[in-house]
């Protein structure tokens, strides 16, 4: 995996699942979501799922009002294109559950724990789960 930066859409899988999600918004992050979501805890979530659902989960806050402050450029546009969203629920509960899983059952996060970034990047991902969670 690419990576550049503790951000979620700073690593090549969340590029390319960005690339995707152009053409696709809801209905991408909607599949994206939704196998997460559905992984039973013996379920191995490896690092380029993991990667994909934080990308997912960053566009539904996004949608939500609750934006990152280093967001790309496709998903403000996305936003700004296509606002007011009226963001589903369920939604929001699948990129809770996602970051969450993410956060303390996944390959990206054994990954991390072996780099000097480490507590970098769970501040990152702790921020995106306190900003789903404002929207509940």
């Amino acid at each position: 995996m690419g990576t550049w930066g503790i951000g979620s859409f700073e690593n090549d899988t969340a590029v390319d699942w960005l690339y995707d999600f152009e053409a696709n918004d809801f209905r991408l992050i909607d599949r994206t979501l939704a196998s997460v979501a559905a992984m039973q805890a013996v379920d191995y979530l490896d690092a380029d799922e993991a990667c994909e659902a934080l990308a997912a989960a960053e566009c539904v806050a996004a949608a939500a009002g609750f934006p990152a402050a280093n967001l790309p450029n496709e998903v403000i546009d996305w936003v700004s294109a296509n606002s007011p969203i009226q963001v589903k629920p369920e939604y929001v509960r699948m990129a809770a559950a996602a970051v969450t899983r993410v956060r303390t059952q996944s390959e990206l996060k054994e990954l991390w724990a072996e780099t000097d970034d480490y507590e970098a990047w769970d501040t990152a991902v702790a921020d995106l789960q306190t900003r789903l969670h404002q929207i509940e």
